[in-house]
């Protein structure tokens, strides 16, 4: 039986923290310390987080690392 695959898709301008932990990984703590840290810009919409697609294009783009 084949095992299905996990493909991320980025077809909104706006991810909930949430979203982004689904889509990409890491923990919702690593998110909002990037946030806290002034990293990682928000949009703030009452008590929600939401990050616009462009500047997480530019904050995996930043912290890119080759060896």
């Amino acid at each position: 039986m084949p095992t299905k695959s996990k493909h991320i898709v980025f077809n909104k301008r706006l991810y909930s923290i949430r979203e982004l932990v689904e889509c990409i990984g890491v923990t919702e703590w690593f998110w909002r310390s990037q946030i806290w840290d002034g990293k990682l810009p928000f949009i703030q919409v009452g008590k929600k987080m939401l990050i616009d697609r462009r500047d997480l294009e530019v904050f995996i783009e930043k912290h890119k690392m080759q060896y």
